[in-house]
C-alpha cells in the first residue's frame, strides 16, 4: 500500500510540473524573444510587455476599468 502511494505522489509531481512548465514557460521565454515594451495605455508611467497586450488587449482594459492602472500593469509586465 505504500508503493502505491509512492507511486501517485510521483504522478502528481510529474504532472504538476507539466502543467507549471506549460503556464510559466510562456512567460519566461516570450519578454527574452520578443524583447518588446511598451508604455501602458491608460497608466501613466507604467510599461508593459508589447507581445502580452497584443496577445489580449481586452483584458488589459478589463483589468484596468475594475481593479486599475497598477494592477493591469502588473498583470503584464514582463
Amino acid at each position: 500500500q505504500l508503493m502505491i502511494r509512492v507511486a501517485i505522489l510521483c504522478v502528481y509531481q510529474v504532472v504538476g510540473g507539466a502543467v507549471g512548465a506549460y503556464f510559466l514557460w510562456p512567460t519566461a521565454v516570450v519578454p527574452a524573444a520578443a524583447g518588446a515594451v511598451m508604455k501602458a495605455p491608460g497608466a501613466a508611467g507604467f510599461v508593459i510587455s508589447r507581445a502580452a497586450f497584443l496577445a489580449n488587449p481586452q483584458l488589459y482594459f478589463n483589468i484596468l476599468r475594475t481593479t486599475g492602472a497598477a494592477a493591469a500593469a502588473a498583470a503584464f509586465a514582463l
